[in-house]
């Protein structure tokens, strides 16, 4: 009998699996840290996912009878993360149905059983965000940067988070069990077999904040994440990007009289709502932009949480790692809890296309540099019509040299760059075959394997072009071409090649 359990990757680890093993007459072999792992014998190990990636642990699952989470008190956890990553990996091996699995019964995960039901099965409306997020984004208060639904003109109006009346209204619908309106961006996710941002969000903060129960989500009084969009300064000019979120699109539009198909308004928020004294471990604020790095309110507020000695809440910031200066490192250095949402869409030329400015080798020596300060990295990655062809070469490269970082993956939604119309699907294929093939694939980061695999199912049902489609595409991204003097075909030319069906 060969038995792998994970656990946390405490000494002590070791000797509860000593002692589990010794009551079955077996040895315990010890830890596997060795992602090349192979020759399993009788008995016991143990690994967690600090030391193996989750992708390695399920590759590495197949030389076993039997996979055991080990049912270690939360408490003696480092982090909640990794239980939870641990508990998902538990759910890929059980989906493979090649091994046995021991876990549901754990008292460790008994509330990520019961949301994860929730969420995936049972309630197909139910969102922590209502419960927990104030944002206002698109010019109001709204759910989530998702979601269009207005709940108020401004911060200002929200008044108290936990009796407004618009909050108390959308957050009843989805313990009811009734769809919200203008919800439709996770709805359509989970319509193609993708994880939503609903159903993950919702286990992580039911983790982050140790919630037992819907009652426990019930008798939350106060926000305990704040998304703010500060400005659209910005150093980058993305072609999946728009001049509300890029100063120098929105400048480079007005020389060239480019209009972006879908504009929105240009307004944006501030850390005025933000009381620094009660930020702790279990707040999260999330900057994006534009590129919150170059913006002077960054540092502002920095400076004033390191003043007021506040530096250890969830503080995660949306960036493209092009430029970090001196005084970047040493502001972020002074927070221990500092995550980074790396944004990268392609390997090497395809990466300096797509995000304009942007240099593919700049950015990930700054992400290496980023974890070897200490800081939380993880790899937000977006599959449209300008990458799909080419994302194996991102994988592979993030598998040699990034395995243990997630990677979130969401839907390009801009209708003229979408991953479902692409000219070329064989092509398509192939690149998210060898995909699947790399470990990070399997990273414990929001709808990456699912996103894969959705988009390859589409493909492989022989999906109508649609020309009209992509001939206003081609058409808008020749504009940005003629803009910036440089050619499609140059970059990517399967792509570009795609212009003989519309002749």
């Amino acid at each position: 009998m060969k038995i792998l359990c994970l656990g946390n990757n405490d000494y002590t680890t070791d000797e509860y699996v000593s002692q589990i093993a010794s009551n079955d007459n077996l040895k315990n072999h010890g830890l596997i840290d060795d992602p090349n792992f192979k020759n399993a014998q009788d008995g016991y190990y143990h690994t967690s996912v600090v030391d193996l990636s989750p992708g390695i642990i399920v590759k590495i699952s197949e030389q076993f009878d039997e996979i055991r989470l080990l049912d270690q008190d939360r408490n003696k956890w480092s982090h909640w993360k990794p239980l939870l990553s641990s508990y998902k990996t538990m759910l890929e091996i059980e989906k493979l149905g090649q091994v046995r699995t021991v876990f549901r019964e754990n008292k460790n995960v008994k509330s990520f059983e019961a949301f994860y039901r929730l969420v995936h099965q049972e309630n197909q409306s139910f969102c922590i965000y209502p419960f927990i997020l104030l944002t206002e984004d698109q010019g109001h208060v709204t759910l989530c940067a998702r979601s269009g639904t207005k709940v108020a003109d401004s911060i200002q109006d929200v008044g108290e988070f936990k009796s407004n009346k618009e909050f108390q209204r959308i957050r009843q619908k989805m313990l009811n069990g009734e769809k919200i309106e203008n919800c439709d961006h996770c709805y359509d996710y989970e319509s193609k077999g993708i994880e939503s941002s609903r159903q993950f969000e919702t286990l992580d903060w039911v983790s982050k904040l140790g919630l037992e129960s819907i009652e426990d989500v019930k008798k939350i009084e106060h926000p305990h994440y704040y998304e703010i969009r500060l400005s659209n300064k910005c150093n980058l000019m993305c072609r999946s990007c728009r001049p509300e979120h890029s100063h120098l699109i929105e400048k480079e539009y007005k020389i060239h009289n480019i209009q972006h198909p879908n504009p929105l308004p240009f307004k944006f928020s501030n850390f005025n709502h933000v009381h620094i004294p009660s930020l702790n471990n279990k707040t999260r604020i999330y900057l994006t932009g534009g590129e919150p790095t170059v913006m002077q309110e960054f540092y502002d507020f920095c400076d004033k949480c390191i003043e007021q000695g506040h530096t250890d809440f969830d503080f995660t910031i949306g960036t493209n790692a092009q430029t970090f200066t001196p005084r970047f490192w040493r502001t972020v250095d002074h927070f221990t809890n500092m995550n980074f949402s790396v944004s990268i869409d392609g390997y090497g030329r395809y990466n300096d296309y797509q995000r304009w400015n942007s240099d593919f080798d700049t950015v990930m020596s700054n992400a290496k540099k980023l974890e070897e300060h200490g800081h939380n990295v993880t790899f937000l990655i977006v599959p449209g019509i300008y990458n799909v062809t080419n994302l194996h070469l991102l994988f592979e490269y993030l598998d040699k040299h990034f395995p243990q970082t997630a990677l979130y993956v969401q839907i390009n939604h801009n209708r003229l760059e979408s991953a479902y119309n692409h000219p070329s699907p064989e092509i398509v294929i192939d690149s998210l075959a060898k995909c699947q093939k790399t470990q990070v694939y399997l990273s414990d980061g929001r709808s990456c394997k699912t996103t894969i695999d959705s988009i390859i199912a589409y493909y492989q049902n022989d999906p109508v072009l649609d020309k009209v489609l992509l001939k206003e595409f081609f058409e808008y991204n020749d504009k940005i071409d003629q803009a910036r003097n440089v050619k499609l075909v140059d970059y990517i030319p399967e792509l570009d090649a795609g212009r003989k069906f519309l002749d």
